[in-house]
């Protein structure tokens, strides 16, 4: 008897591999219409807006670029997902039986969900001093505060103030609601995540793939710059550029992301060069087919599985150093950040009874570091097993 194989080959949409001669293919058209309506609004906002774009949103910088990074992930995302239903529809098939990498997956759409809409369904409620360090609903606090919109309860030397639904996840040492905090600690992380993806991410590849096809000298030039930007920490360029120019976000975002691809493009150009030595490779190369034509239809499509865990585990290490940066108070103090929310329970003073300033431990306002931190945590660990999940989902050789 012979043992039943696992392996398995992928049904193929032979309409797909003809080489298409239409320039006007739906990715491009949606990244042409996007990139121009954006480039629309900017005008606007730069020459004829007096104030808040839309509502009281007044767009900096960095949202033009997430605004872009939006787009171009759409385009090449989202469209391409629509267009292949089936060959989508088979890989959520694969990863259904994995309810880790579906929880995992689940959680990150309801991330973007959140960092999207998020910042536009809750406004900025304002300084609220009177209303610091509430508990959230469910538990009290031992802290004196000048305002308990809750229950107080205790004897007046002690009171308890209890939570209130008016702060249901509690509030900071600012009075702002802890949901609002995570709120905008998500739509940061977001934008770290979306840049790089639309970005960084691509230029790795095409450097790896550059690398790996056309060998030689251009091979031995593109890996010795890497080999450069690998040398130089990226937290130390981050802090140059910090003693020179004010402290933003997108300078955080080129710091880390343009030096923290060298490890994608290197493991891009050895897939690469296994790869260009299959024999379907040799066939294309044989009969005339050009370079990017090979790099499109027969590498890119088969080192998928292998680039995916390295994007997102890529992803979760930028929000981490994002979040560890805001926490040891290096950041633009207008950008709320999770690592931030977390250092203000660190050492924090809450005003007594008589208004003076006395230090808390942390333990007691437990709220303001627990809710981001574990928000941060479940963020990391589900681009970290989505990225497994989509690896095994996307190879043919494992089982259905």
């Amino acid at each position: 008897m012979t043992a039943k194989s696992d392996s398995q080959f992928e049904r193929v949409d032979w309409s797909e591999i003809d080489r298409s001669r239409k320039y006007l293919t739906p990715e491009r058209v949606t990244l042409v219409v996007g990139l121009v309506a954006t480039l629309t609004l900017y005008l606007y906002d730069r020459f004829l807006s007096h104030g808040s774009l839309i509502g009281s949103w007044t767009p900096e910088r960095i949202d033009w670029v997430f605004i872009c990074s939006l787009v171009v992930l759409v385009a090449y995302g989202v469209v391409p997902l629509f267009r292949h239903r089936d060959a989508a529809k088979r890989v959520l098939n694969r990863i259904r039986s994995r309810p880790v990498t579906i929880g995992a997956l689940a959680y990150l759409v309801l991330f973007v969900v959140i960092g999207l809409l998020g910042p536009a369904v809750m406004s900025n409620p304002g300084l609220r001093f009177q209303h610091a360090f509430h508990p959230p609903v469910g538990f009290t606090s031992e802290v004196v505060r000048v305002e308990c919109v809750g229950e107080v309860t205790g004897p007046p030397l002690d009171n308890q103030c209890h939570g209130s639904w008016t702060y249901p996840l509690g509030t900071n040492e600012r009075g702002h609601g802890m949901g609002f905090l995570v709120v905008q600690g998500a739509r940061t992380a977001l934008m770290i995540a979306t840049i790089t993806a639309a970005f960084v991410v691509p230029l790795a590849t095409a450097v790896g793939v550059v690398a790996g096809l056309r060998g030689g000298a251009i091979d031995s030039l593109l890996m010795s710059y890497v080999d450069v930007q690998l040398s130089i920490p990226a937290i130390v360029a981050y802090f140059v550029g910090y003693a020179y120019w004010n402290p933003s976000l997108l300078l955080l975002v080129a710091a880390f992301g343009l030096l923290s691809w060298g490890g994608i493009a290197r493991l891009v150009r050895s897939e690469v060069l296994q790869r260009r030595e299959n024999g379907h490779v040799r066939v294309a190369r044989s009969l005339g087919a050009p370079e990017w034509y090979i790099a499109r239809r027969h590498i890119v499509p088969n080192i998928t599985n292998t680039l995916l865990p390295a994007v997102f585990q890529l992803l979760a290490l930028l929000v981490l150093f994002e979040a560890g940066i805001a926490f040891l108070g290096f950041h633009d103090i207008q950008v709320y950040s999770w690592g931030g929310i977390i250092s203000e329970s660190v050492n924090a003073e809450t005003p007594s009874w008589m208004q003076s300033r006395a230090e808390q431990p942390a333990h007691k306002i437990w709220w303001v570091s627990t809710l981001p931190a574990l928000a941060l945590t479940l963020t990391m660990v589900s681009f970290k097993l989505v990225g497994d999940g989509l690896r095994d989902a996307l190879d043919p050789r494992g089982k259905q």
